[in-house]
């Protein structure tokens, strides 16, 4: 009977602490593409004076959040009070999601530069890698917050691993890219600054608006399919994006430097020196 009493007691042990572990397991897996995505920021070996910036910008992203939240959280419930569907998705979703949270990254990350313009930030592939930071910094609350707030965690956390390629990082390397042709660049700069921002709130919205509206239609609908296969363009277009950057980047960087770019429309093609 004590040894039956000391398994019983043993068991519940464990049960009791599996128990807590798995309250906890959402979280951790929201923390995956945030290790995931510092792996792949240290794979391109930058010098150790970057990391300062790069840690910089992660605390710049996570500081973010906070006018984020109360942006959307007023544009939000200026959008409840509309009654069309479409317009409610694009008050909501484009205005409040998409331009407040790229508006904000890109203030977290132009300060970062501002910070260590020409001191620590000394090549382009530096400026879209100061970009990249503060969307992990931002993405790490972002996925924290929606597993804390959804009523079925496990699943928003599986969800959330989608931003490890179709997210901010993906969205910030594109950024990060056209602001490194803006900022040190010498032609073409303010068409490379527009860009900056026009691209990363064009995908994000896109992605946004396509999503709510298949969501809130019906399934079966002719809409619905509609939209989703849009969104499945606007996740093409996170992908894209961040593989062109990505390429050029491993490319610019064996090599030493970046090439001059005359035409944006190269951004999908190789950079031809003037």
């Amino acid at each position: 009977m004590l040894e039956l009493s000391g398994l019983i007691y043993y068991l519940k042990f464990k049960f009791v602490n599996l128990g807590a572990w798995m309250e906890f397991l959402p979280l951790l897996i929201s923390m995956i593409p945030t290790v995931v995505l510092l792996v792949l920021v240290g794979a391109f070996r930058f010098s150790s004076q970057m990391l300062v910036v790069l840690w910089t910008g992660v605390a710049f992203g996570v500081v973010a959040c906070v006018p984020v939240y109360f942006m959307e959280t007023v544009i939000e419930g200026a959008g409840d009070q509309l009654s069309g569907l479409y317009e409610k998705a694009f008050v909501q979703q484009v205005l409040g999601a998409a331009v407040s949270e790229e508006l904000w990254i890109f203030f977290g990350f132009l300060l970062t530069y501002k910070l260590f313009q020409s001191i620590r930030i000394q090549t382009e592939a530096d400026v879209v890698a100061t970009a990249v930071a503060v969307a992990i910094g931002f993405t790490t609350i972002e996925n924290i917050t929606a597993v804390i707030a959804s009523e079925t965690p496990m699943s928003a956390s599986l969800n959330r691993l989608l931003s490890i390629v179709a997210g901010h990082a993906s969205l910030q390397l594109v950024m990060g890219y056209f602001a490194a042709k803006c900022l040190l660049g010498g032609r073409n700069r303010l068409l490379f600054g527009l860009l900056m921002l026009a691209v990363p709130i064009g995908i994000h919205g896109w992605g946004d608006f396509t999503e709510s509206i298949f969501q809130a239609v019906d399934a079966d609908s002719p809409q619905s399919k509609q939209f989703f296969s849009a969104w499945i363009f606007g996740i093409f277009a996170y992908l894209a994006g961040a593989a062109i950057v990505l390429f050029k980047l491993r490319e610019t960087v064996s090599a030493g430097t970046f090439d001059a770019v005359s035409n944006p429309s190269d951004l999908a093609d190789s950079d031809t020196d003037s």
